[in-house]
């Protein structure tokens, strides 16, 4: 059976949707047993070649010219199909909403994130609103198989659309094993070094961007910062679009001093600073999944999130859930839990076994799943 899997809608800086793809890859090819894969992947983003397994093949395309959506719309309208001919392939998997609309002989698989682009078409560019949109409703009433990576997000989904015309599953993201507690002093100190962070810090690790709901956090903080003159907010994550009203927000305030912006992390650092921080906060005002919220888990973090979409279903009980919109709670919640140590130690012991049940192997046996029901299907 020959599997192709479509990542040329994965950016090189790997946030939410490319860690979900590096991982799943990696366990697939890996566990693939008698099935061979197939990989279209951007030639500038070499954490996607995985030529190493010799059940891949790479199909490599210029980035410089698929990077851009106008030009991506004929790679997977046009040149796509003619790959599936070529290579005789059974199923294709697009990782990223799109896929061809037209193909012949050859399954198609979808993976939805979640649904902002039409619940919050707002954070969104235009144009990328129009493309995902049309995709996502395509998706829904042409494809034969869409994975959905939470229940909030197929309930979402279906609020929206209507019913998926061929079969979904939930299947949820993992966490990595680099995701743990227990890192060494000197590992935990040359990171904090780096971005000058003391040793009382509020972690907050994504995107920096409007649906994220950072300046509420920082309104949150400012009350605390007041009182507490050693507490830093940390915000680790590439700047994404549309955060001037955070800064604005940072300005307002006067905690230019008191907040530390690394910019985006390597999976390295990241996991040292979700291991040391005081608390970790997440205060999304909607998430298809939630994936820093689970790494946090994972490394003992003492998580603070939102009681929206799917991250009820993602942390459990091993978290604080508060009302997102309410700066109020946020600032409460955060101040109960810098103040109550036994509180973080229970999050700290809780975190790990709430995360244990996420793995990506699981994404990825599910996922294999997926694939041969269509040979059930044929027989």
């Amino acid at each position: 059976m020959k599997i192709l899997i479509d990542t040329t809608g994965i950016s090189l800086q790997k946030t939410g949707t490319g860690i979900y793809a590096r991982n799943l890859l990696n366990h697939l090819t890996l566990e693939a047993g008698p099935l061979e894969f197939f990989i279209l992947a951007q030639d500038d983003d070499q954490e996607m070649d995985f030529s190493r397994q010799g059940n891949v093949t790479m199909l490599w395309v210029p980035a410089r010219f698929f990077r851009l959506i106008p030009l991506r719309i004929l790679l997977e309208q046009i040149y796509l199909p003619l790959l599936l001919l070529k290579y005789r392939i059974d199923v294709l998997h697009s990782l990223h909403y799109a896929f061809p609309l037209m193909c012949i002989g050859t399954r198609r698989v979808v993976t939805f994130h979640d649904m902002t682009f039409f619940n919050m078409p707002e954070v969104h560019e235009r144009l990328h609103v129009l493309y995902f949109r049309f995709f996502m409703w395509a998706s829904v009433r042409m494809v034969d198989h869409i994975i959905f990576v939470s229940t909030s997000a197929f309930q979402d989904c279906t609020r929206r659309l209507g019913p998926v015309h061929g079969k979904a599953t939930v299947i949820p993201h993992g966490k990595g094993e680099e995701f743990r507690p227990n890192f060494s002093p000197e590992e935990i100190q040359s990171v904090r070094e780096k971005y000058n962070i003391g040793s009382r810090f509020v972690l907050y690790v994504g995107t920096i961007e409007p649906r994220k709901n950072l300046p509420r956090l920082v309104d949150a903080f400012a009350a605390i910062a007041d009182i507490d003159s050693e507490i830093q907010l940390v915000i680790a994550g590439k700047l994404g679009w549309m955060a001037d009203s955070l800064f604005d927000t940072i300005k307002r305030l006067g905690l230019a001093s008191r907040i530390v912006f690394t910019g985006y992390l390597s999976e390295q650092e990241k996991c040292r600073l979700l291991a040391s921080c005081t608390v970790f906060v997440y205060p999304s005002l909607y998430e298809g999944f939630g994936l820093p919220a689970l790494e946090a888990l994972a490394s003992g973090a003492p998580t603070i999130t939102s009681n929206n979409s799917s991250l009820p279903e993602v942390v459990g009980d091993a978290a604080l859930l508060v009302d997102p919109t309410s700066t109020e709670e946020l600032q409460t919640t955060l101040n109960k839990l810098l103040s109550d140590s036994s509180l973080q130690e229970e999050l700290r012991r809780t975190g790990p076994i709430q995360a244990s049940k996420f793995t990506w192997r699981n994404t990825a046996h599910l996922t294999l799943e997926v694939y041969t029901s269509f040979i059930h299907k044929s027989a």
